[in-house]
């Protein structure tokens, strides 16, 4: 398994009080992802590798200080996030929101891209021009973009305090994208580029630069997954083999 982390020290310092670390969770795999079909809200639900997968996440993320799940209505997605809030060592509410889901394909649910290029060969501006053009009868990435920061700066300022520890999101491919996307300050036209797979877990530590929150995004870990093999690493898209190395990439949301 590989996990990039942060160059920074596991030292407490005072700013460590108001750090929220969020674990960004991408469902498990369903049949229309294993088939490479576009599931967008087409309502999937795990295939039994998906299964394997929310429970090898569950595993991962049951010593972490869980205060709360948040998570996407669509059936992949709370089934990933029930399971991991079935082996917390504490009793973690599991809170469902649409604005967790993933982009609305349109007319091009349940095809594959070569499907979508042969029945929609005049209507691909999507993939090079996601700014500009949206899937036919879809959702503009601009629309997903806005509901997805708005989620989540309304979970950054959050100040309950009964959320005192880590939150998870699980969500999906697209959703988890643009986010990081925005934190990176990559050109619209890359996000592509950044590979979250079906069971993978990121992490994001946000802390704040003044109140009110205007927080301060650490990108901590990206695309870990559960191993083939065991004892062998997982690859990841960005550094296969990159276990000893640090990341450190910082932004202002």
């Amino acid at each position: 398994m590989v996990e990039v982390k942060t160059g920074a020290t596991t030292a407490k310092s005072s700013e460590d009080q108001k750090t929220r670390r969020l674990w960004l969770v991408r469902h498990g795999l369903t049949r229309w992802n294993t088939q490479q079909r576009f599931c967008g809200h087409s309502d999937i639900p795990l295939s039994a590798g998906g299964r394997v997968q929310a429970r090898w996440l569950a595993r991962r993320l049951q010593e972490e200080a869980i205060a709360v799940i948040y998570t996407s209505d669509l059936a992949r997605a709370r089934e990933t996030a029930e399971t991991i809030a079935s082996q917390s060592t504490q009793a973690v509410p599991v809170k469902v929101s649409t604005a967790w889901r993933e982009i609305d394909f349109g007319a091009w649910e349940g095809l594959t891209y070569a499907e979508i290029a042969e029945q929609f060969k005049d209507q691909l501006g999507f993939f090079t021009d996601p700014e500009q053009y949206s899937p036919p009868g879809g959702e503009s990435l601009a629309h997903m973009l806005q509901r997805v920061m708005d989620e989540l700066a309304t979970t950054a300022r959050s100040d309950d305090r009964s959320v005192q520890g880590d939150v998870v999101i699980v969500s999906h491919g697209g959703p988890l994208r643009v986010l990081l996307w925005r934190i990176l300050k990559m050109p619209l036209e890359r996000q592509w580029q950044l590979r979250i797979d079906p069971g993978s877990l990121s992490a994001l530590d946000l802390l704040p630069i003044n109140e009110p929150w205007v927080p301060r995004a650490i990108l901590a870990s990206l695309n870990v997954q559960r191993s083939r093999g065991a004892g062998r690493a997982a690859k990841n898209s960005a550094s296969p083999e990159a276990a000893s190395g640090s990341l450190r990439i910082e932004g202002v949301m």
